[in-house]
């Protein structure tokens, strides 16, 4: 299962602690004048006033999606969260990005996915955060992705086995719990994406002692028969 840090990737300060714990590292990424700028707050339009859910935001400012590329370097996997309407947004972080060794483009407004859709190195994912998007994601024909990204509270066996049937990719966000990481594992969800660092980091390890267990040992003569 893939480890991704959530918002790790948002400043690029942030980079090398999520490198530490994590596969991946996801930023969110809007168009605002032309210009690609990272944060996971919202715009309170027209003013420059950030917010998210019911408050207002002090502590975090927009930055510029070019430093952010740079601090992470060309072989880490970034994952692009799309937040947006306007399909120019992905054209935008496709042509910033191009030359990645691999990365993941992820959006709740499925359109915009279309531009990178078999793009080599890109995966494309259809995030759902709301209910008719699941039931549109496992009872309608999906077109052509490479996933699904659902919301935590989502996450059921029978959900988690509906959209493998689809696409065998299935990423969950919004985990904070270690057991609930465990559980996710057991159903065959692909990939979670967390805040917690230290959680990533001790299932990290855990993944790398099983992984390690189940190798198979080779005597140095056994090579020789």
């Amino acid at each position: 299962m893939e480890l991704i840090a959530h918002r790790a990737a948002n400043r690029p300060c942030d980079v090398p602690a999520g490198l530490a714990a994590a596969d991946a590292l996801e930023l969110d990424v809007h168009l605002r004048h032309g210009r690609l700028e990272v944060r996971h707050a919202k715009l309170l339009w027209p003013t420059s006033v950030l917010w998210e859910r019911w408050y207002l935001v002090r502590d975090e400012r927009a930055e510029p999606l070019p430093p952010i590329l740079d601090a992470a370097g060309p072989d880490v996997h970034l994952w692009f969260d799309l937040k947006g309407f306007t399909p120019r947004l992905t054209g935008a972080v496709l042509a910033a990005s191009a030359g990645r060794q691999a990365s993941t483009v992820s959006c709740r407004s499925w359109w915009l996915l279309r531009p990178a859709r078999r793009r080599e190195g890109v995966r494309t994912v259809r995030s759902i955060g709301a209910r008719w998007q699941l039931w549109w994601a496992t009872q309608r024909r999906s077109p052509t992705v490479d996933g699904h990204g659902i919301a935590d509270r989502f996450a059921t066996p029978a959900t988690v086995a509906a959209l493998r049937r689809r696409n065998p990719f299935v990423a969950v966000w919004g985990v904070v719990d270690a057991e609930r990481l465990r559980s996710l594992d057991a159903m065959g969800v692909s990939a979670v994406i967390a805040d917690d660092l230290s959680m990533l980091t001790c299932a990290r390890e855990a993944r790398a002692r099983t992984l390690s267990v189940s190798e198979p040992r080779v005597r140095p003569d056994d090579h020789d028969r």
